[in-house]
């Protein structure tokens, strides 16, 4: 019983704080519905209650006053609780089926794991932002960096990335994606994904990539075994530009490296392995053949001579 009532006090102060125009604690809001299958039905009650209790009270006729009575101080809870069930009474579905969107971000130099709701996971390296959708696990937009998806399929509801104007979606699924210099880069090591699904999308199998660089999508094949291989603190590449290098490697040491206009088209192909650098991004430069220099507030990689 007092499990019970714990439960109905703290339906009644989240409906009290929700009606309010300036609450803004949604996530801690959500992770109470979900810690307990009992949280969302007292919450639902507890605002159909007061909504009935508002529209009983009858309305009142005010006559002149001559003078000013004193004034009866009601529980500061009352009157916002009667108006938040009003709003909650009219906005509750919308509550629960509204998009609600949040953004996930990791530092330069970290790396971090989002497990959805779904069963799906998401791996983000460095300088990475994600809009994900508390209503919606089934969706996830990359704003910037790389993240590999391990997605748990559901033939009824596939998950779907937006990334660089453009929609993956999945057909049972580990891939990763890179948004970064305004070009999209997307490896599948399992399953398969369509790109732009459609009469023009383009299917990606296992073993395939795809670069969409100055709106031009291209096809190739990938390492199964390099997907998402910055996890284990290993960049690989296949051809790959020294400019684009150079940003995975800002964003796997956290610090700010360029590539000169002279070096920057120039193509790489090998393994780094980022754990070994200790955060120094010269000790790659033997590897890449450039020299690495400091330039005032950030390093700059240019030919040796």
């Amino acid at each position: 019983m007092a499990e019970h009532d714990d439960i109905d006090a703290r339906a009644l102060d989240w409906v009290v704080r929700t009606g309010s125009d300036a609450f803004d604690d949604w996530p801690a809001f959500h992770a109470w519905l979900e810690a307990n299958p009992c949280h969302a039905a007292a919450y639902h009650a507890t605002a159909m209650d007061i909504e009935e209790m508002a529209a009983s009270v009858p309305s009142v006729q005010v006559a002149p006053i001559v003078m000013q009575p004193p004034r009866r101080r009601w529980p500061v809870w009352t009157g916002g609780a009667i108006a938040a069930s009003l709003a909650l009474f009219v906005g509750y579905e919308a509550i629960e089926t509204r998009a609600q969107p949040y953004a996930v971000e990791t530092a330069a130099g970290a790396m971090r794991t989002v497990q959805l709701a779904d069963g799906s996971s998401i791996a983000m390296g460095g300088a990475t932002r994600l809009m994900l959708d508390r209503n919606d696990p089934r969706t996830a937009t990359l704003e910037r960096g790389e993240a590999m998806f391990v997605v748990r399929h559901d033939d009824s509801d596939p998950f779907e990335v937006s990334v660089g104007g453009a929609r993956l979606v999945d057909v049972g699924t580990a891939f990763d994606v890179k948004f970064a210099r305004g070009e999209t880069r997307v490896a599948v090591s399992e399953g398969a994904v369509d790109y732009n699904p459609g009469r023009d999308g383009i299917r990606l199998l296992k073993g395939r990539g795809l670069l969409v660089r100055d709106g031009e999508a291209t096809v190739t094949n990938v390492d199964v075994a390099s997907v998402g291989s910055w996890r284990d603190s290993v960049l690989a590449y296949e051809g790959a530009t020294l400019a684009e290098v150079a940003d995975d490697l800002s964003r796997a040491l956290g610090v700010d490296l360029r590539a000169d206009p002279g070096v920057a088209k120039r193509p790489f192909s090998g393994s780094i392995a980022t754990a070994k650098l200790s955060g120094d991004p010269r000790l790659a430069a033997p590897l890449l053949g450039v020299a690495i220099r400091k330039r005032g507030g950030h390093w700059v990689m240019s030919s040796r001579s």
